[in-house]
């Protein structure tokens, strides 16, 4: 497990989903962006994230933009927490840009207040996760404020 404190939260990060997340990486000009959803369980301030959905043909995707298919991941959201009793909820957003050191677009932080505000959350928080080509951006959304670190690629 990775452990980024943030936001008052220590989010756990399983070497495994990391790992995954990396091989979309558009360390070349060929890649488009690439994208899902993250899930995994919360323990107090301890955000564990388990889980992610690889990006799937009804996504939209280009060089520098990207937009997921709400219908597939409400399937993968729903049935990680049926399979899991309620433990394994939907707890944000990743996807790729092409850039050393990822910045969010405004698109981007549209999209996370959008799915803080119209979806039934388990939470009173959403994560949003960057990957860029040297360093990775988080973000722990509130409903009130973004707040987010840069790390290098671990």
């Amino acid at each position: 497990m990775i452990k980024i404190e943030i936001g008052g939260y220590n989010i756990f990060f399983s070497k495994k989903v990391l790992n995954d997340i990396k091989n979309y990486k558009q360390d070349t000009k060929e890649k488009n962006e690439s994208g899902g959803i993250l899930l995994g369980q919360v323990l107090n301030q301890n955000i564990y994230v388990l889980k992610y959905s690889d990006p799937c043909k009804s996504d939209k995707s280009t060089r520098y933009s990207f937009e997921r298919d709400k219908k597939n991941a409400q399937k993968i959201i729903n049935r990680e927490f049926t399979d899991s009793n309620g433990k394994t909820i939907y707890l944000g957003e990743w996807h790729t840009h092409p850039e050393k050191s990822p910045t969010p677009s405004n698109q981007d932080l549209k999209m996370i207040k959008e799915q803080f505000r119209k979806n039934k959350l388990n939470e009173k928080f959403l994560i949003l996760f960057i990957l860029g080509t040297q360093n990775f951006y988080i973000a722990i959304y509130n409903g009130k404020e973004i707040i987010s670190k840069k790390l290098p690629l671990i």
